[in-house]
């Protein structure tokens, strides 16, 4: 095992512990899959798979519910898709940033937060509503894609 793999799963279980957890083996398999699947946006599907590889059985409610809890610490983050997608889940360890993701080809951008400062400030002084910055993500088309007619929401937020 790599050792940047150690240290994130070292983390992780460092954050479950400081907010009261039990790292119970199936908590344990879930950490350790998210540490170890190389790709920073993974599938619920992704996550079960290389625990049932890695851990053996395990039903994929529990995997739900351990995410649930590991998204209510702040650990690993939730981002919705469209279309019958199920989402992606995102491990938060460094939280410095937000996403763009492209709803057609999947692909994603990391946007620091200092990027969204002139934002959150409008918010302050026009409606009076303090912004703490919580891991989220902005759906819609990369460069590469066309925006879709047939999408829900109007494009540009009007």
């Amino acid at each position: 095992m790599a050792d940047s793999v150690v240290v994130t799963e070292d983390l992780m279980i460092e954050r479950i512990r400081t907010a009261g957890l039990r790292l119970t083996l199936p908590r344990a398999a879930v950490v350790r899959a998210l540490a170890e699947i190389d790709e920073p946006f993974l599938s619920a599907r992704m996550i079960i798979d290389h625990v049932l590889e890695h851990a053996g059985r395990i039903e994929a409610s529990t995997v739900y519910r351990i995410l649930d809890d590991l998204a209510r610490i702040g650990l690993v983050h939730h981002i919705p898709l469209r279309n019958g997608q199920s989402g992606r889940w995102h491990v938060t360890l460094n939280h410095d940033h937000e996403h763009l993701v492209c709803e057609r080809c999947g692909s994603t951008t990391e946007i620091p937060h200092t990027e969204f400062a002139p934002l959150f400030e409008i918010l302050r002084n026009k409606y009076g509503f303090e912004i703490y910055p919580h891991h989220f993500a902005f759906l819609g088309f990369c460069g590469s894609c066309d925006p879709q007619d047939d999408h829900p929401h109007p494009r540009g937020g009007g």
